[in-house]
């Protein structure tokens, strides 16, 4: 093996390493406003999964009333009651 598959493999390597840890900075950030934010007697304290239309990926809703949820990161409301 000539040295450029070792300098490439090692590259590879840290790039993976450098994708990695950039994901799981953005899931703690949200589990800890998620955290923060719990209210267990109230209705309006739950914590959903939506697709977010501004932001364009899944993101954490909080229910601000019955069936009305806010994301977390962009503040769009999402109203799921039927039409």
């Amino acid at each position: 093996m000539s040295w450029i598959s070792y300098i490439t493999g090692g590259m590879t390597v840290i790039l993976a390493y450098a994708f990695y840890s950039v994901g799981m900075e953005d899931e703690e950030e949200e589990l800890g406003e998620e955290e923060n934010n719990v209210v267990v007697n109230d209705l309006s304290g739950r914590y959903v999964t939506l697709s977010c239309q501004t932001c364009r990926k899944l993101k954490r809703h909080k229910e601000v009333k019955l069936n009305l949820f806010q994301c977390t990161k962009c503040k769009r409301h999402v109203d799921i009651r039927d039409a």
